[in-house]
């Protein structure tokens, strides 16, 4: 099951994040963040974009979501994609879900392109993306540096929709899809 994230949820997916900051390269960021910024964040992406939770037999086991790829306006067609999942719950298929779904409300939502950012050597996110239907679209080696080592990325693109010629795009939509099946809540 999947709904929007709550802040119940946010411990959590709080908990996980700092996890793949302090046990991978996920992610490069090096510091620990704080529950009070990780909260933020959470709210300020939100207001634009969807984060949703997926739950098995009610019990969260990731989380993914979709925030600006760039700021400025002519990239408001497209979104950055991001997926976490609960440490234990690594390589039983919820991954492959949660993009299936993610993606499934960035198609109602309007959205163009999806990007993603993925570590060099991230063998199972790369493939997660391109059994998604995601290219690899550039790779920038040794850009980070965490846990001693100079680590690479690349981005992955997946195009939804291609607007015909002279179509003018609508602004994407940050609509609950999920908001039918319960009582909406107010974030």
């Amino acid at each position: 099951m999947f709904r929007m994230i709550t802040r119940e949820d946010e411990m959590a997916c709080w908990w996980w994040y700092n996890w793949y900051i302090t046990h991978s390269t996920a992610t490069f960021e090096t510091s620990i963040v704080s529950s009070r910024e990780y909260s933020r964040r959470v709210e300020t992406i939100r207001q634009s974009y969807p984060w949703i939770i997926m739950l098995d037999e009610g019990v969260p086991v990731g989380y993914a979501y979709l925030s600006a790829f760039n700021p400025r306006e002519a990239y408001i067609h497209t979104a950055d994609l991001a997926i976490y999942l609960a440490p234990d719950k690594l390589h039983m298929g919820y991954g492959t879900r949660l993009m299936k779904e993610i993606l499934r409300i960035a198609e109602l939502d309007g959205y163009h392109t999806i990007v993603s950012l993925v570590t060099d050597g991230n063998t199972a996110s790369e493939k997660l993306h391109e059994k998604a239907g995601f290219a690899k679209a550039a790779t920038f080696p040794g850009v980070g540096y965490k846990n001693g080592t100079w680590l690479g990325v690349s981005y992955y693109v997946k195009v939804l929709r291609t607007p015909k010629e002279g179509e003018v795009p609508a602004l994407p939509r940050n609509i609950d899809p999920y908001a039918e099946k319960r009582k909406r809540v107010p974030f």
